[in-house]
């Protein structure tokens, strides 16, 4: 199996400014024709995206190869309301139809449900109803949810049965693993897609580099990058042989704003599989550091969590 299908290709940057280590900027058209073009020609497995990725969806279905075989998973839109009503289900089903022509494809492989914590809203049940709505009509394949946390699985999994769900975790944010929710979604046969593989870059940044609101992590992180540089891998490389270490896992999701990243993405599973890479145990982390809706609003990401 080509080690890039369990790649996802992550799409919140094409929309807008994303991550805390992101000088760059979103990228121009051209890079992101190119990006795709690239993804595919290296055999990336999906993209991952979300209407409230600015015109991510749009810049994906103009420019994503004709004779691609991504799979591609989008998100609902938030929903504002405190009590959720059964227009909703309407709305959601119609948001994917969009999402669908935006995309230019027929059908997508799976629709998450964005915020998990909608699922506490009176009215709830139009949401998950939308959602079956949209897989009868034949919009999309999978339904599930990304999640930030073991608290909002369990609320998702007291609503309704789930295809597929989005998790975070890297080798800093270990939360859901410890707690044995992998083994669990696995057994249920739920597709497992893990995004925050870099923690938005602040796993490849020097840790004197990191922002002072991060040097709580900053002897974690410079540990981390000392046991990846012990085996022979650079952070980038450590990052994603961590996650990709986690056989439930299925796909991992990663953000990129230029072809070169994604080359340096394509370099890094090789050197993964050259190494056998056993990660040490790392003593448990506050979440006010590995969860973004937490970060001081300078910290935090201009475009949505990548949650896809």
């Amino acid at each position: 199996m080509n080690p890039a299908a369990r790649i996802g290709l992550g799409t919140a940057q094409f929309g807008a400014d994303y991550g805390i280590s992101n000088r760059a900027g979103r990228p121009a058209e051209a890079e992101v024709e190119a990006i795709l073009a690239f993804a595919a020609e290296m055999g990336v497995g999906s993209i991952d995206t979300a209407p409230s990725y600015g015109d991510a969806e749009a810049l994906i279905g103009r420019y994503r190869p004709r004779n691609s075989r991504f799979r591609i998973v989008s998100k609902t839109l938030p929903v504002a309301e405190s009590q959720i009503e059964k227009r909703h289900a309407a709305l959601i089903s119609d948001s994917i139809e969009k999402s669908c022509e935006r995309l230019q494809a027929p059908k997508l492989d799976g629709v998450l449900l964005h915020h998990a914590a909608d699922l506490k809203k009176p009215g709830w049940q139009h949401l998950v109803d939308g959602l079956h709505e949209a897989r009868s009509r034949g919009l999309v394949g999978r339904i599930g949810v990304s999640v930030y946390d073991a608290d909002e699985i369990a609320l998702a999994e007291s609503r309704f049965k789930f295809d597929l769900v989005q998790i975070p975790c890297n080798a800093l944010d270990r939360r859901l693993i410890g707690a044995g929710f992998l083994a669990k979604l696995k057994v249920a046969q739920t597709e497992i897609h893990a995004r925050s593989a870099f923690l938005q870059g602040l796993l490849l940044m020097q840790p004197a580099e990191l922002p002072e609101y991060f040097a709580g992590v900053r002897p974690q992180v410079a540990r981390l990058q000392a046991e990846w540089s012990a085996q022979g891998l650079p952070p980038l490389a450590g990052c994603l042989a961590f996650v990709l270490g986690q056989k439930p896992i299925d796909t991992v999701i990663v953000g990129v704003n230029s072809v070169a990243e994604l080359a340096g993405i394509m370099d890094a599973l090789a050197q993964i599989a050259a190494v056998r890479f056993e990660a040490q145990a790392i003593n448990e982390i506050d979440a006010q550091y590995l969860d973004p809706r937490r970060w001081p609003p300078a910290r935090q990401p201009q475009a949505l969590e990548q949650r896809p």
